[in-house]
């Protein structure tokens, strides 16, 4: 956490930079971490701030372009001794915490919307290898291009029960519920990259045609990889929540 807050007269002064914010560059408000107390770390010492845009001392600095899931902008935010009214403080030294609300619940929204990135392309595949004649033949008569629609089929319903189980583990608040998000997250995001890869490839050239619509879904797909954690600190997640009393916590050198 290195944007910090600082209080003064009744105000907090906010230096800092925030990279990769969803809906970042034409929010009209934000919510800003800061670390207030350098002291005690970044668990203990994050605080929350409600800041409107025109606030002065905020910066959009840029608009990211993304490889897929462009629907949603991705911006680059910069404070420079950005003042907020000591009202605008939200949450102080446990806005992390607080936060963590969100973080179970938050991976199955991400799963979700990637089975439905997944859904779409299994729809424009079938729906093509039902109508395009090659050889003779309609595409699904084709062994290989059966195979791959089973195969694509499979997927989905293994990311949907997944997704179902974890859903569960939430609303009962299991103790698993935090493993099972994280593979959820894991789990959708590669599985649904391999349905997407199989629909680009099942159209051939007009797969990778930008007017074509395919494209669009795989680099969709390929955006979820990075999306509310890596794949490998999702997996590194997983192995924390197993196992929590080995590689949960750092507890010094091995004896």
């Amino acid at each position: 956490m290195q944007t910090r807050a600082v209080s003064k007269n009744d105000e907090w002064v906010i230096n800092g930079r925030k990279q990769f914010i969803s809906n970042g560059y034409d929010a009209g408000l934000y919510v800003v971490y800061a670390n207030t107390n350098p002291k005690v770390g970044i668990l203990q010492g994050t605080s929350s701030f409600l800041v409107p845009r025109d606030t002065r001392g905020l910066t959009v600095a840029r608009c990211n372009e993304t490889l897929g899931g462009r629907f949603m902008n991705n911006g680059e935010i910069v404070f420079e001794d950005m003042r907020v009214p000591a009202d605008h403080l939200l949450v102080e030294g446990e806005a992390l915490g607080k936060a963590g609300v969100y973080f179970q619940p938050g991976k199955i929204i991400q799963a979700a919307k990637n089975l439905g990135v997944g859904m779409r392309a299994f729809e424009l595949a079938a729906n093509y290898v039902q109508n395009y004649l090659q050889g003779g033949r309609i595409l699904i008569k084709h062994q290989a291009v059966a195979l791959r629609l089973a195969d694509m089929a499979t997927r989905l319903e293994a990311v949907r029960a997944l997704l179902d189980r974890a859903s569960r583990a939430v609303d009962a608040k299991s103790p698993e519920a935090d493993t099972l998000c994280n593979m959820t997250k894991l789990f959708a995001s590669e599985e649904i990259l391999k349905v997407a890869q199989h629909c680009l490839e099942l159209h051939g050239g007009n797969g990778v045609m930008l007017d074509f619509g395919v494209e669009k879904i795989f680099r969709d797909a390929a955006i979820f990889l990075h999306m509310d954690a890596t794949v490998d600190i999702s997996k590194m997640k997983i192995v924390k929540s197993m196992f929590p009393d080995t590689a949960g916590k750092y507890a010094g050198p091995e004896g």
